[in-house]
This record gives C-alpha cells, structure tokens and sequence, in this order.
C-alpha cells in the first residue's frame, strides 16, 4: 500500500506544521528576552527592486501571493499585525516561528529605500528591519525560496509588499505557478498566530 504511506506522510507532516505554529505561542509571556538561536538570521543591506543595490539582502521576489519582500536566501518576509505602532512583539517561543529580520545597528543598512524601510530597536538590545510600519519576521514553516506558508495565519501575519504595506490576499495570484498553497503543509488555525 504505498499511496496510503505517501499520505499517512504528508498528513503527518501537514500537522507538524500546525503543532509548531500552536506551539510557537506568539503571545509575550513577561519574558523579554528573546531566543538568539531563534533570531540568528541578520539581514545586512536590504534594497527594494528586483536587483540588490551593494550586495543587498532584501530583493522583490514573485510568489503565488505576487511581488513579496524576501530576505537574503529568498525566504518571505512577513509583518505581524499585533506589533502596533511599529513595535516588535514577537519573542520568545513566538520568536521560535517567526525569527525577526535583524540587522546590525540602528544605522539604515546601506542600499536601502529610507522612504520604506528603517530600523527599530528589540526589547533584548537587537535592531529589527521595518518595511514601512511592519518589523519584519521569517517563518520557520517556509521551507523553500518563495514560500508563502506564513500568510493568514492566525489572521496576523501577512506578506509584505515591495511598497512596506501588508498583502492580506488569502490565496494566489491568479496564473501563479507557485502551488505551494495547495500543499497540506499549509494549513493554518484562525487563532492569534500561535
């Protein structure tokens, strides 16, 4: 009965995906001290446009959901609806789902569009990219370059446009031929992210 292990596999791993989102927990538990190893990615000169202005780290990519940010492996971008004010609230075990995009300083990587992004100091002391009033976040579901795994999930987190605004579209462009959304691997809870 190989079919039947080809989908008792990808059911499996379908609610691997749901139990780490359940799991990560987005909510802040008074711990202000976030996991290093969940936020190691540093993104260093991001730019807007398709190409990287000085080896830039943060490029425009099409994806099911269309142009999206990506960071300097080609991994989506997200922004969190719950960080108002262009405050980030992700840490902790949320942190582990959704790494922030850090770089080095408060100094504007160089490269990069002030008109878009800019920098905002982490409660540990890190500095985390903002595209326009988002701080930016990867998602530990993606697995592949240009994966939109993270988009809807909880109804907060969203793909972030080359613009800085969020797209809250729930499924692909049309013609896209990216299906990563028909993958089981994407399912989602309408919880707050967690």
């Amino acid at each position: 009965m190989p079919t039947r292990k080809l989908m008792s596999t990808r059911s499996v791993a379908g609610l691997l995906v749901v139990a780490a989102i359940l799991l990560g927990g987005c909510g802040d538990d008074g711990d202000d001290k976030t996991d290093a190893a969940a936020s190691s990615k540093t993104t260093e000169a991001p730019t807007t446009g398709d190409e990287a202005a000085g080896g830039g780290a943060v490029t425009v990519k099409e994806t099911a959901l269309g142009a999206v940010l990506v960071g300097e492996t080609g991994m989506t971008l997200y922004g969190f609806t719950n960080d108002t004010d262009g405050t980030p609230t992700c840490a902790d075990g949320c942190a582990d789902a959704w790494p922030a995009a850090l770089v080095d300083s408060a100094e504007l990587p160089a490269g990069l569009d002030a008109e878009v992004f800019s920098v905002v100091e982490r409660t540990d002391g890190t500095f985390q990219l903002k595209a326009g009033d988002w701080p930016l976040y990867y998602f530990s579901g993606d697995a592949a370059e240009g994966d939109v795994n993270g988009q809807g999930v909880g109804g907060v987190w969203f793909v972030v446009a080359e613009d800085g605004s969020l797209i809250k579209d729930d499924k692909p462009a049309e013609g896209s031929a990216d299906d990563s959304s028909t993958d089981e691997s994407t399912t989602t809870t309408e919880d707050d992210g967690y």
